[in-house]
């Protein structure tokens, strides 16, 4: 007899989740501005028990590594800081997560190491395109209004993180936990030109998930282009832009529907 669709659902992503941990797989999390491996804290731990390896780097100068601050962080440093997490801990064959700015330090890692990446899954950030910076891709009126915030730390230009009201995240509860673990961004992270020897993906698939409910302006122009890229899985889910934070459930339930 059929059960109610709660019960289908519950049924439908228990099964899901054995079949996952009859082949684990292994997922390197990268996380956005101002952020750490901290913000997986809700999502990691389903993966794990789904049967699967999760790491979750912090970049230089950020997070619980927020005493490196220095002048010299950029996004070549974070990239080389996700590129040491697969080599000091010989990954292959991974599954990329990147969520928001890490979506640009994913797609920097497989231009230049795409041999130790599957998959390449992408969470509501923008397309990196060679020679263009963060500032460049983003509406205009918001770079402006972000420039006003820049300010310095220990000789650092940073940027400094928003109020919790910005987070998209609806429980003030929550929203208050995540904002008082964020910690000022690097601005040469925003400014500097990228540099890209390779199509973005360097031909890896892709899946993107796009955060619809509601639209984070920064990443919106991005669903399209996204939607419209034949090596790229689109997926929509009905989250705010830390959906990682607002909305793990969903998200572990598209990381575990990852081919």
């Amino acid at each position: 007899m059929p059960g109610s669709r709660a019960t289908v659902d519950a049924a439908a992503t228990l099964a899901m989740m054995r079949a996952m941990t009859d082949a684990p797989r292994t997922f390197v999390c990268l996380s956005g501005a101002w952020m750490g491996g901290w913000t997986w804290d809700f999502v990691a731990p389903q993966l794990r028990a789904a049967g699967h390896r999760v790491f979750t780097p912090s970049y230089r100068g950020l997070a619980e590594r927020a005493h490196e601050l220095s002048p010299d962080i950029c996004n070549e440093t974070c990239v080389e800081d996700a590129i040491a997490c697969l080599v000091d801990n010989d990954l292959r064959d991974i599954v990329l997560v990147g969520h928001s700015f890490g979506a640009l330090i994913s797609s920097l890692l497989v231009d230049r190491m795409p041999e130790r990446v599957r998959q390449l899954v992408l969470i509501d950030g923008g397309l990196t395109r060679d020679g263009q910076s963060i500032f460049g891709r983003i509406p205009p009126r918001i770079v402006a209004k972000r420039q006003t915030l820049i300010r310095e730390v220990n000789g650092t230009q940073v940027l400094p993180f928003a109020p919790a009201t910005s987070l998209i995240i609806d429980d003030p509860a929550l929203a208050a936990w995540t904002h008082a673990r964020l910690t000022p961004h690097p601005l040469r992270c925003y400014t500097e030109p990228i540099s890209l020897k390779h199509p973005a993906g360097n031909g890896l698939p892709i899946t993107y998930i796009a955060c619809t409910k509601p639209l984070y302006p920064v990443s919106a122009g991005a669903h399209d282009i996204f939607r419209a890229r034949s090596d790229t899985r689109f997926r929509e889910i009905e989250a705010g832009h830390n959906c990682i934070v607002s909305a793990p459930d969903l998200v572990v339930r598209e990381l575990l529907a990852v081919p």
